[in-house]
């Protein structure tokens, strides 16, 4: 972790919260950098991965299409736009079908211009007279006019009469995707409601239709915007190899020359515009995907009304919601940095960008109470994605700090270490040659004197002789360990019976059991021969068995038992002595340690016994475990592989392992 900044040491806080608040305060500067930005240009074709992705609501069967299509051209021998008396028909067929309201997509300009011979006062009259007569039977009938940079294009008069609106097919430009793809509709423009939204209003007089949910209002354009939803039908909404639309939809020609049924069309919302193949202008791009397909823009439209009479637009998530959610991130990134490792930080961010993905798509169905909103995922993704990178140096650079704080104790430590076996080994070396020459005089002297002693003068020599005898033991202990250190292990294996090499170690510890009026019972299972090296092994066997006698008290006993269990052969040792404190086991074969109290004070002891027993049982690819409790005795369970081989050693030349340090622990705690 950095240094925690001056200012946070100035407010006198535990050291802790002072990390948790400079966390906090990245988080927080990573998150309003990231609102800040416009992040349209990443958006955009999320928002289109989870239109294709999301479930379409099922569309409205009120709503119906007519289509000036390349079928009514080849059927009625016209080119497009079609000559007025055709729409003239078409309005008169509406009216015999008994149709609930008409929205006619039809430029009438352009009719004018190429029908300038029949676009006379009287044809015209006679339209405007039967879309009057519409309106009065309660049939509302409104024009979709076109607009362009001048403003509205309204049709010339008297048609310019006609109830009529702007029918714009917007396309993203400047303010979102910029790539031209339909994601929004108007809903009003200069304060006048667009055309479907205006045809929604006129069906629906009585109820007001309201906005649909996610409108909101660009000042710029001085216009209402919301993201519609697509609808579909038998699992399409619009087949382009097949021209098939998610919508019922009708040929203008089956219209104006009667071949549909009649009633087909009752009650229905009919949306009358054009659709010819070879006109680009007829079709808008829906998605910005790979290999997107144009979508024929009267089913564009058609789709818009049904999100406005049944309530379905998108629902943006408001920017504070957002804000705080890309703060959340940041902070579970940042803080997450500096508990986890780096491998597990990256996979938290992918867990978490998943997570992000997963509920911004829940939220993109249409679902009550809980769909129809769009979760913007470009800050999150950011903010994430920045937190990752920026704490990345920072991890590395709190690591290298530490490593190298740490290599420093290392070295330190290693050079005292150095001194201590160099120490260890001058002095062991040293003392070896007086004490043996302590214990060859103190012999001679007792065999020199012989009967002429005391028998105190006797017990003062048997003492010496004894103490002499721990002195050397310890120096022993000491000369083995530093070889240990310097040089290492090699382990013989030898095809041996554990059990004679029990027995032997009994028979020599068995005056010193008498002596202290301890029983050893014995309980060998007939074993076959392992392979093991058997001066380890009896070294081991000696020092557990020894210390089994040395702790416990008169009058009691030892057990010694041998059992084979599966691919292993396990020997217990269990003594009737006070036990171990739970407190003290998990440093009981630690180097140099020995249990604190005063029964162990009084019992002679290098603290190194255990510590080479473990060693020299794992060399063997064993094990070697310790159950006690204070006041109820020990028992040492030790297991041997049956089947050890060369192979399965660690090295030809086992190094001996030293303990597991503070250094090494910080070192190990510093690579996590």
């Amino acid at each position: 972790m950095p240094k925690v900044p001056g200012a946070f040491r100035f407010l006198k806080l535990p050291v802790s919260l002072q990390e948790t608040l400079l966390h906090v305060l990245l988080a927080a500067v990573i998150s309003v950098s990231v609102m800040a930005f416009p992040l349209n240009f990443i958006e955009a074709p999320l928002f289109d991965l989870r239109q294709s992705w999301s479930v379409k609501p099922s569309i409205d069967e009120r709503i119906a299409i007519i289509t000036i299509d390349d079928q009514t051209l080849n059927q009625l021998s016209e080119v497009s736009p079609l000559p007025l008396k055709y729409h003239q028909k078409a309005v008169e067929e509406f009216e015999r079908q008994e149709v609930k309201a008409v929205g006619y997509l039809v430029d009438f300009n352009k009719v004018q211009r190429l029908d300038d011979p029949g676009f006379h006062s009287e044809s015209v009259q006679e339209f405007y007279r039967s879309t009057v007569r519409l309106n009065a039977q309660g049939i509302p009938f409104m024009l979709g006019i076109p607009y362009d940079m001048g403003g509205e294009l309204s049709p010339p008069y008297p048609l310019s009469q006609i109830p009529q609106s702007v029918a714009i097919i917007h396309k993203d430009g400047a303010t979102f995707g910029r790539d031209k793809v339909t994601r929004r509709a108007l809903v009003s423009l200069y304060d006048k409601m667009t055309f479907e939204m205006a045809l929604a209003n006129r069906v629906y007089s009585n109820e007001s239709i309201q906005n649909p949910p996610g409108t909101y209002k660009s000042a710029d354009a001085e216009a209402q915007y919301f993201f519609f939803r697509l609808h579909q039908s038998e699992g399409r909404v619009y087949d382009p190899e097949y021209e098939n639309f998610a919508y019922p939809r009708y040929s203008f020609a089956d219209l104006v020359e009667g071949k549909i049924p009649e009633r087909t069309l009752k009650d229905k919302i009919v949306l009358v515009g054009s659709f010819q193949r070879e006109t680009p202008s007829d079709f808008t791009l829906l998605n910005s995907l790979q290999n997107p397909v144009p979508i024929p823009k009267l089913l564009v439209q058609a789709n818009i009304l049904d999100s406005i009479l049944n309530q379905q637009g998108l629902a943006e998530i408001p920017p504070t919601p957002l804000a705080i959610l890309c703060f959340l991130l940041s902070v579970i990134v940042v803080i997450a940095s500096f508990r986890i490792r780096p491998t597990r930080l990256i996979g938290l961010t992918i867990v978490l960008l998943a997570g992000m993905a997963l509920i911004s798509l829940l939220l993109f169905q249409p679902i009550p109470l809980l769909g129809n909103r769009w979760l913007p995922l470009g800050a999150p993704i950011l903010s994430l994605t920045l937190s990752f990178y920026l704490m990345i140096p920072l991890r590395l650079y709190s690591e290298h700090r530490k490593r190298f704080a740490l290599e420093k104790e290392n070295r330190i430590l290693h050079e005292v270490e150095e001194l201590k076996t160099n120490f260890i080994q001058l002095v062991t070396h040293d003392l070896k040659t007086p004490v043996a020459r302590i214990q060859g005089l103190t012999e001679q002297l007792r065999r020199s004197l012989g009967e002429t002693l005391k028998l105190e003068d006797r017990d003062l020599i048997e003492h010496l002789l004894g103490a002499n005898h721990e002195l050397n033991n310890f120096i022993g202990s000491l000369l083995e360990l530093t070889k240990l250190d310097s040089q290492g292990i090699r382990v013989s294996l030898q095809s041996r019976d554990i059990n004679p090499l029990l027995e032997s170690v009994v028979s020599k510890l068995r005056f010193n059991a008498r002596s202290k009026k301890i029983t050893i019972e014995t309980d060998f299972e007939p074993l076959f021969p392992i392979r093991i090296d058997s001066e380890l092994i009896s070294k081991v066997l000696s020092n557990l068995i020894d210390n089994a006698i040395k702790y416990s008290p008169e009058n009691t006993t030892v057990f010694l038992a041998t059992r084979e269990t599966g691919d292993r052969v396990t020997v217990t040792i269990r003594d009737e002595g006070p036990g171990i404190p739970e407190s003290e086991i998990p440093n009981l074969f630690s180097r140099f340690y020995r249990i604190k109290n005063d029964q162990n004070y009084r019992v002679k002891g290098t603290g190194l016994g255990l510590y080479l027993s473990k060693y020299f049982i794992e060399a063997h690819q064993g094990t070697i475990e310790v159950q006690s409790k204070n006041g109820a005795g020990t028992t040492f369970t030790l297991t041997l592989p049956v089947n050890l081989q060369e192979k399965d050693l660690i090295q030809a030349g086992l190094r001996f392992k030293n303990p597991v340090t503070k250094f090494d622990q910080k070192k190990e705690n510093a690579h996590a």
